[in-house]
């Protein structure tokens, strides 16, 4: 099959520093001896680029269009490339440009979406409210999509969509190898010191304060423990969570870096010995992902990622934004070696076995397949 992946989310991406998800997807596609290739959005001047994988090419081409509300809005182009290929899968229900692809090729289209309700997630619901009552129609409700999570699916059967599939998200593995370059960043000087991580962007949905409140109740119990925090955030968020820490008294126990290579991550993950996610709202949330696959007990709430990747109690630890929860958790793990290990075993199978790109792939296939024939059974009615 010839397949074109369009990211339609109005943003530029670094694709060097960042675990793309549809670069993952396409070499794992490209490794089945499909023909895969990518469109990513531009607002500057478009290029092409040319990722190989088995000897064979991926295509990147960067496509000027327009950011309006959060909509990748684009021109004839991105339609004429599409022309060439079996398969389009694009991005997102909520996308604007969609009700093109589909009316343009019809029977061709594939949508991979992540995205659900959460009360948190207000400007999201008010844009959701907005295309539903323009743009949504009967016939848009037909088009297969494949979905991130269960929420996700959820969230668009109740809008009526007839062919909902959730299939989940990969993990690249080529993208997080082992670097000799993290000695020095983070080290440890005492071996007793039990370490509790978290990497991603320091916001209020990630409830940060909330981290530093259960280490403050951590360490009130005499628990030997750090908070490592990796991760960028607004200046003025960031020194409302280290005020706060100093208030507490716990500023010393938070070791915090700015950012790190993507492919020196695997050693973070290594050192430490809990990661913790307490987020409000999460699409997928690729950490989850990164931290499971190697052997590190994950606690989070429920989320996009969790909601798939995670058997609560077998392979990770799912809670509400409790302290209590939190804390007690935390301590069962740290206490109970035989139970954090088997969490942390079970938890990388299930990427191993389910989750990188490679295992993932065979699933977004089958429903292409399913897409294809459905064209040619189209094309058989109207020769008759």
């Amino acid at each position: 099959m010839k397949i074109l992946i369009v990211r339609l989310f109005p943003y530029e991406i670094n694709i060097n520093n960042y675990n793309v998800q549809e670069i993952g997807l396409a070499k794992a596609l490209v490794k089945e001896g499909n023909q895969c290739d990518i469109v990513f959005y531009t607002k500057g001047k478009e290029k092409r680029e040319i990722i190989n994988v088995d000897n064979k090419k991926i295509n990147i081409f960067w496509i000027k269009g327009y950011n309006i509300l959060k909509n990748g809005l684009y021109g004839k182009k991105l339609l004429k490339l599409a022309q060439n290929y079996d398969i389009i899968q694009s991005s997102e229900y909520d996308q604007i440009y969609n009700l093109k692809l589909t009316k343009k090729f019809p029977n061709k289209v594939v949508i991979y979406h992540g995205p659900y309700y959460s009360e948190f997630n207000k400007g999201y619901n008010l844009k959701c409210k907005l295309f539903d009552k323009f743009f949504l129609t009967n016939r848009y409700r037909k088009v297969p999509f494949i979905t991130k999570s269960e929420l996700a699916s959820e969230f668009l059967r109740k809008k009526g969509f007839e062919n909902v599939t959730t299939v989940g998200v990969g993990l690249d593995k080529d993208k997080i190898q082992d670097s000799n370059n993290v000695e020095s960043l983070i080290s440890r000087t005492n071996n007793n010191e039990k370490w509790l991580l978290y990497i991603g962007k320091i916001e209020e949905r990630r409830n940060i304060i909330f981290l530093v409140k259960v280490l403050k109740r951590l360490k009130d119990e005499n628990k030997n423990v750090k908070l490592i925090l990796i991760g960028n955030g607004r200046k003025e968020y960031k020194e409302k969570v280290f005020d706060f820490a100093k208030s507490l008294g716990v500023f010393d126990s938070i070791i915090y870096k700015e950012k790190i290579q993507q492919n020196e991550i695997s050693k973070i993950y290594k050192k430490c010995d809990i990661f913790l996610l307490p987020t409000e709202y999460e699409i997928f949330g690729m950490v989850l992902l990164e931290a499971m696959y190697f052997n590190l007990p994950v606690i989070t709430t429920l989320n996009g990622g969790s909601s798939v990747l995670i058997k609560n109690r077998e392979n990770g630890i799912i809670i509400n934004l409790n302290e209590d929860e939190w804390v007690k958790n935390i301590n069962e793990l740290l206490e109970n070696k035989d139970f954090r290990e088997n969490l942390a075993k079970k938890a990388s199978l299930t990427i191993k076995e389910e989750f990188l790109w490679d295992k993932l792939v065979y699933r977004f296939i089958n429903i292409y397949k399913q897409t294809k024939e459905k064209i040619r059974r189209n094309n058989r009615c109207l020769k008759k």
